[in-house]
């Protein structure tokens, strides 16, 4: 069993069951409640939300291990799992067993959100994530921004309960001339920075990883345009996060909950992302590389537990 979790990166999966939850409960009830509306998907079938997301995760999860088998005993020796604890038939079988389980349950979210085309995604997502195991993170750049992308739709799954809302208070929301705006776009903030953050932490792990990927011939940014240059440009991504958490509370942020917001972002994003690019600039070693990515993990939790703290309080 616990090869198994370790394989589905169990606690990764519990990341994304609580960014949705956050989303769910922190950001869109307080708003529907305040305009006297209530969630028309019920608790069971938002669950179903969470988990044909965890489902798909695991599956890309699984089949990456089996497709990076040769890389990972060079990067990573003591985490292999598939071929040691879990032979690469099985690996195999979870995987076409956690699409399928991903994709069946995304169909009926998406049915009974009254938008079952949407089921689509799930399968393109699927599809996806095994061709970004198989070949895309072997490319400059593409790899890194498919992980990025799905990353930003963790929180986005949430809207599938805005559609139904709005099918049944449609009529009130008019009249009331009030809208769900305010927690689309929020989520769509969380979207964009989850995003970037993950966008930086995928690189950060090319860098870690450049030996075994270089010996198998993968077209990281470390390997194609050099240590220097990638630190620049995680250094990059990791100024523009900063900026655009400046200009959000700036613009919107200090209005909510002044200054809450200013201390929080500032103790618990701004300054561990100054202090990771520190590290990254004077990193030589993938262990340096891979203790600037765990911190940038936290960032990310820190980022989805804002919007669980600040619209509470």
């Amino acid at each position: 069993m616990a090869a198994f979790l370790n394989l589905i990166r169990f606690p990764n999966l519990l990341m994304i069951a609580f960014t949705q939850y956050v989303m769910r409960y922190a950001v869109i009830m307080p708003l529907a409640n305040l305009y006297g509306v209530e969630f028309q998907l019920n608790g069971f079938t938002f669950f179903c939300v969470v988990l044909s997301t965890m489902c798909t995760a695991a599956a890309g999860y699984a089949i990456n291990d089996y497709f990076d088998i040769k890389t990972d005993i060079i990067n990573r020796p003591g985490k292999v799992v598939v071929g040691k604890e879990i032979n690469r038939h099985k690996t195999v079988m979870a995987h076409g067993i956690l699409c399928a389980a991903g994709i069946m349950l995304g169909g009926f979210v998406t049915w009974m959100a009254g938008i079952p085309e949407l089921v689509l995604v799930y399968i393109m997502v699927a599809g996806i994530l095994w061709l970004y195991s198989f070949t895309y993170k072997r490319q400059l750049l593409i790899g890194n921004f498919i992980v990025a992308l799905f990353s930003a739709l963790v929180p986005m799954m949430a809207l599938l309960d805005i559609p139904p809302m709005y099918e049944f208070y449609g009529t009130l929301l008019l009249e009331q001339d009030t809208n769900l705006n305010y927690a689309i776009f929020w989520i769509l903030g969380v979207a964009v920075f989850a995003f970037l953050t993950t966008l930086s932490h995928e690189i950060i792990k090319d860098a870690e990883a450049f030996e075994g990927d270089a010996t198998y011939g993968c077209r990281s940014l470390p390997i194609v345009m050099g240590d220097q240059y990638t630190k620049r440009t995680i250094i990059g991504i990791n100024i523009s996060i900063v900026v655009l958490l400046g200009l959000a509370y700036h613009f919107f942020l200090r209005q909510l909950a002044g200054y809450f917001s200013f201390f929080y972002l500032l103790l618990f994003l701004v300054v561990p992302i100054i202090f990771i690019s520190g590290k990254i600039l004077k990193a030589t070693t993938s262990d340096d590389y891979r203790r600037a990515g765990n911190w940038m993990k936290w960032v990310l939790l820190g980022g989805i537990a804002y919007s669980g703290i600040v619209l509470l309080v």
